[in-house]
């Protein structure tokens, strides 16, 4: 019988995160993923942003989350031997005076403005715009797939990676924690995310509302660089002269994959925007497991015991994840106090 503290279920960015963490606090985990059902990860374009652009706000917690991300990210680079950590600025375009206005306001506010430029800048060359933008200060990229790959690598290496199905009908509960295949744990994780949220889990949770996203790739007539422009969609420089753009919402169609219309909609959004050509190159889609109340779920299952939920980040994981992760392992390890406003056991009274 082989011997670990956690089971994590879900290798796409929670799970990853989250793995890494409790290694990083003296755990040992054995991590279980089949890599093409993570429906949100694999087509993550990974920025992270603590303020909500379209309505200029700031994100739920921000501060805790942007001070762990700035730490967590690089020193798993270096435990991973991967780079996939890049810092990338994010450019909002105004479509009034009115929205410079409520930037300008906005950045003699403590609050905020660590994270925004308190200056008006022209628009570079090939975005079409009449009342200038502003830059996002302590933005950037996550690259997702090189980071589940890389830890997903150094786990293998160990021994402490699981590329197979996991079946939740083998788990074995008893008063000291679980027993799965070989395996003895404290506890169980269910990583999960889409799955979990689609109802296409083994295990069932109350409170999601998925949201699915669709992204194009195209192919520019010059090179966007690197940064992020955005005006409602963003527009993200990538290699060769390629850009992606994203991302779409839709709260059903999650069986169909990427959509006609929503393509429409991403390539109409670049001709109202882009001076230069562009031609669609790839198209995708992914599912965000969001909630109902658009909080995480970080905390024991309702009813399964000994086992485990850190989920529902929604299109923010990349900001989320490190922190909530520090939250749930420093609970398990120290006793802390778990966030009430995550518990998953909130929607118990809804449901």
């Amino acid at each position: 019988m082989k011997h670990v503290d956690y089971i994590v279920v879900g290798g796409g960015i929670s799970g990853s995160v989250l793995s890494y963490t409790l290694m990083k606090y003296g755990a040992a985990v054995q991590l279980f993923d089949c890599p093409d059902q993570n429906l949100s990860s694999n087509v993550a374009a990974g920025l992270w942003n603590p303020i909500v652009l379209k309505r200029l706000k700031k994100v739920w917690r921000a501060d805790e989350m942007m001070e762990e991300l700035s730490t967590l990210y690089p020193s798993m680079e270096q435990w991973s031997k991967a780079s996939f950590y890049q810092s990338i600025p994010i450019r909002r375009v105004f479509h009034s005076p009115g929205e410079q206005n409520n930037w300008l306001g906005l950045t003699s506010n403590a609050a905020f403005a660590p994270y925004m430029e308190d200056t008006i800048a022209p628009l570079p060359e090939g975005i079409i715009g009449q009342h200038g933008s502003a830059m996002m200060k302590q933005t950037g990229r996550l690259h997702v797939n090189t980071m589940t790959k890389a830890v997903a690598s150094q786990l293998s290496s160990q021994g402490y990676y699981s590329e197979e199905h996991f079946d939740w009908s083998k788990v074995i509960r008893n008063n000291e924690g679980v027993e799965y295949n070989g395996l003895r744990a404290h506890g169980i994780i269910s990583c999960q995310g889409a799955q979990m949220a689609l109802g296409e889990g083994e295990i069932a949770q109350h409170g999601f509302a998925p949201v699915k996203g669709e992204i194009i790739r195209i192919k520019l007539h010059k090179d966007l660089g690197n940064a992020c422009i955005h005006q409602g969609y963003f527009m993200l420089g990538e290699q060769n002269k390629e850009c992606s753009v994203g991302a779409t919402y839709a709260w059903d169609g999650f069986e169909h994959g990427p959509t006609a219309k929503k393509r429409l909609e991403l390539e109409d959004h670049i001709k109202s925007v882009w001076l230069g050509t562009g031609k669609t190159i790839h198209h995708t889609a992914g599912i965000r497991p969001a909630t109902k109340d658009r909080r995480p779920m970080v905390g024991p299952h309702e009813h399964l015991k000994h086992t485990w939920i850190f989920n529902g980040m929604g299109s923010r994981a990349v900001l989320m994840t490190p922190w909530l992760a520090k939250v749930l392992v420093e609970h398990f390890m120290y006793g802390s106090e778990l966030l009430k406003e995550c518990l998953p056991s909130r929607f118990k009274a809804s449901s």
